[in-house]
């Protein structure tokens, strides 16, 4: 992606256009040129830098002049692009709001497990027919699984961690 100042605003573009209007004239086959050409004409590359999308995000686009991007031919080269600034999320929940916030999203996780199975539960309750074997077995794991995450999810003391806690099984 590339970006460019236009009117004072930064403006994004996925492609570059196939004809630009600059003060030097009109430049037909525009997505063709190559990166300084580019460049001599106000468009330069959009980095986003690394971040964590759970704890952090990212504003301010903006350009930097002096961004590190360095080679094996120069370690300390730099260049002109336009990347965001990252900044760390405001958690606003406790630690105990983000573990029932989580074990909720777990417990709706496990309903849906559990459901497709139901079936066979309530011919039990209403018809007593009994139960496949296999099918006592794979509810068996999927609450046995349900209750490790649980007690995982109840063991962690860190924010980040509890959002981070990965609930699929």
């Amino acid at each position: 992606m590339k970006a460019k100042i236009e009117a004072g605003k930064i403006v994004k573009y996925n492609r570059i256009p196939d004809v630009i209007y600059s003060s030097a004239g009109t430049v037909e086959n525009a997505k063709r040129l190559s990166n300084e050409d580019l460049e001599d004409l106000g468009f330069y590359d959009v980095v986003v830098p690394d971040y964590d999308p759970v704890t952090q995000s990212i504003s301010n686009l903006h350009m930097e002049s002096s961004y590190a991007s360095p080679t094996p031919e120069d370690p300390n080269a730099t260049r002109t692009v336009f990347t965001y600034d990252v900044k760390d999320k405001v958690i606003s929940e406790t630690v105990d709001e983000l573990k029932t916030k989580r074990i909720k999203e777990l417990n709706g996780l496990v309903y849906g497990k559990l459901q497709p199975t139901d079936f066979y539960i309530t011919r039990f309750t209403e018809k007593a027919i009994s139960i496949p074997s296999a099918i006592q077995v794979e509810r068996d794991g999927i609450r046995s699984t349900a209750r490790t995450k649980e007690n995982e999810i109840n063991a962690l003391t860190d924010k980040a961690a509890i959002l981070k806690y990965d609930i699929n099984f």
